[in-house]
Parts: C-alpha cells; sequence; structure tokens
C-alpha cells in the first residue's frame, strides 16, 4: 500500500486559519464602523425632520 502525501499541510491549514481571522476582524471592523456611521446619517435625519416639521407648524 502507498502512502500518499497529504494535499495540504498543517502549516497551510494554519496559515488559512490566521487569514480567515484576520478577515474576519476587518470585516468586523468595517460593519462597526458603518454601523455608527448609518447611526450618525440617521440622527442627522431625524434633526432635519424635526426642523422641516417645526417651521411647518409655525
Amino acid at each position: 500500500m502507498t502512502k500518499y502525501p497529504p494535499l495540504i499541510t498543517r502549516e497551510e491549514i494554519e496559515a488559512v486559519r490566521k487569514g480567515n481571522e484576520l478577515n474576519r476582524q476587518v470585516l468586523q471592523a468595517g460593519i462597526r464602523a458603518l454601523v455608527k456611521d448609518v447611526h450618525e446619517g440617521n440622527q442627522q435625519s431625524a434633526e432635519l425632520i424635526k426642523e422641516v416639521t417645526t417651521k411647518w407648524k409655525n
């Protein structure tokens, strides 16, 4: 019986895991920044709507 070498080494698997972890961290940071930006935009929109409705009432 012939033993074949593994198609991927443990070192390569570990490198992929580290890369995946880095990608996950970058994506999480990007999503947090996007959520913060959207939240700030929503607050600005809400403030503008209040100003406009106040002007219309007066």
